[in-house]
């Protein structure tokens, strides 16, 4: 089994949670500061450029789980996926290219929004 850092539709509540049905939620975590989030209108993404931590949550995954999170992210053709250390461990973690993130709104690094639907 593999950890899994999650900071958008993936966290609990939101639209793409179901995703990750089955899977052990083990905590809350929040990253160094070496990020940037920035919001895609109906998610976010993170780039490895930045100051900002990321606020999310962390899952212990299954290969399953993770063969259909990496095609709902698009895997790696828009999303790459990196490892982050983690109080639970070492955690995969999706961000984006910073090229794709020049017209984006920046955000703190805390996401969420009422319209998640």
């Amino acid at each position: 089994m593999k950890l899994l850092f999650v900071y958008g539709t993936l966290k609990k509540g939101f639209r793409n949670q179901t995703y990750l049905h089955g899977a052990i939620f083990m905590g809350e975590h929040r990253t160094h500061e070496c990020y940037s989030m920035y919001d895609f209108n109906t998610y976010p993404a993170v780039s490895e450029r930045g100051g900002d931590a990321i606020s999310g949550e962390v899952y212990r995954i299954n290969p399953n789980h993770l063969a259909a999170i990496d095609a709902l992210e698009c895997c790696p053709e828009f999303y790459q996926r990196i490892s982050i250390s983690t109080p639970f461990g070492e955690a995969w973690m999706y961000i984006v290219e910073q090229s794709l993130c020049h017209d984006k709104p920046r955000l703190s690094g805390y996401w969420q929004t009422i319209n998640d639907g």
